[in-house]
């Protein structure tokens, strides 16, 4: 029964880490203000990163803990045209 309640607890968590991911590259990452200066888009970058990291590995867990498809099987994120 823990089980489950971490396989849904994992895919709640990528589905939100997403949601934030998407929300930082689309208004922070990419305002035209952050792309003027390039320490602020140094620093975004590596904001990114991180967070595309905390939701690879969240993914794989998701996968490990259920071989269903779904969101952590299914999505595919792109940052600065490369296919993470």
């Amino acid at each position: 029964m823990g089980n489950i309640r971490s396989e849904r607890g994992l895919h709640e968590i990528i589905d939100r880490a997403q949601l934030i991911l998407t929300s930082w590259q689309a208004f922070v990452e990419e305002h035209p203000e952050t792309q003027l200066h390039p320490l602020l888009l140094s620093i975004s970058d590596e904001v990114t990163d991180l967070m595309a990291a905390f939701y690879l590995e969240a993914s794989e867990m998701a996968v490990d803990h259920s071989p269903v498809s779904g969101l952590a099987t299914d999505m595919k994120m792109v940052k600065k045209d490369q296919l993470m």
